[in-house]
């Protein structure tokens, strides 16, 4: 039991900087689009949009750090 607890902590501990890492690289995109004369009316797509491709690469992440991290 004490096995599969020290092994879960540092694959939660990555995701959650990966997580941080990815949230803030798809900020950084739709302030990009923004900048570039997005309208408020397309706002809310591209909310939407950069929300499913970051759902996305959390679920890659998830199934990633648990199939391949090594176990103790």
């Amino acid at each position: 039991m004490m096995d599969i607890v020290l092994s879960l902590i540092p694959v939660i501990i990555e995701l959650v900087l990966l997580v941080a890492i990815f949230y803030h690289i798809l900020s950084g995109v739709q302030l990009i689009l923004a900048d570039m004369g997005l309208t408020v009316k397309y706002s809310k797509i591209v909310v939407l949009l950069l929300s499913a491709v970051g759902g996305m690469i959390v679920v890659f992440l998830i199934s990633h750090l648990l199939a391949f991290y090594p176990t103790m």
